[in-house]
């Protein structure tokens, strides 16, 4: 029984990718008044997250309860959820399950009975999870028609400044640097991007820590 609802709630319900869309909200009866479910996952989320702040550790089923939380607002989440930063951080979550114990909440989980290593396949999707993101991150700027971010003008930074997320206080002054200090920023970035990921994936550990 458990198995047919998994089936039925989760894994039959697809986007157009027909990519399933794990979502609680499926299980919701009065789908025309989500709102209690929303306030109830947003709440439960928050308090599962604050077990983890205040006890510095997690266990498989904490992050993966997270994970599915997430999952269910990014399922109907719309535009508001349509950013890299959702879905990347709902495969970071993901990965991290196998980072902690199955149920041990013991920050030194191991110590005493000997270390248990994290396995190496685990190990090599994160390191393939960063490359990607940092190269996909390189490719859209490279590949946009904005041409301020191409060689023969890399002059987006004259204007980061000005229109910046979340200013520092060196903000003013970094506008204010020359043109040329602006241009090797540009370069600068596109090298962290697009070149150094790929030290990521390299067999040898100096270079790994290079390239992070």
């Amino acid at each position: 029984r458990i198995a047919t609802l998994f089936r039925d709630k989760f894994w039959f319900r697809t986007d157009r990718a027909d990519r399933p869309l794990p979502c609680l909200l499926w299980l919701a009866k009065d789908r025309r008044n989500l709102n209690p479910w929303l306030d109830g996952l947003a709440n439960t989320g928050l308090l599962l997250s604050s077990i983890m702040l205040a006890t510095g550790s997690a266990n498989a089923l904490l992050i993966f309860a997270l994970w599915l939380i997430q999952r269910s607002f990014m399922s109907v989440g719309g535009v508001f959820y349509g950013y890299g930063w959702e879905p990347q951080l709902a495969e970071l979550s993901f990965h991290a399950m196998f980072l902690v114990p199955l149920l041990s909440m013991d920050p030194f989980f191991g110590s005493k009975s000997g270390v248990f290593a994290v396995p190496t396949l685990v190990l090599w999707a994160i390191r393939f999870y960063l490359f990607k993101i940092m190269l996909g991150a390189g490719l859209i700027k490279i590949k946009s028609s904005d041409k301020k971010w191409k060689p023969g003008d890399m002059s987006t930074m004259y204007y980061f400044y000005e229109t910046q997320p979340v200013p520092n206080p060196f903000s003013r002054q970094f506008h204010f640097m020359p043109k040329s200090w602006h241009k090797f920023e540009v370069w600068s970035n596109h090298f962290v991007e697009l070149v150094a990921p790929f030290l990521l994936l390299l067999p040898f550990r100096k270079w790994r820590i290079r390239g992070a």
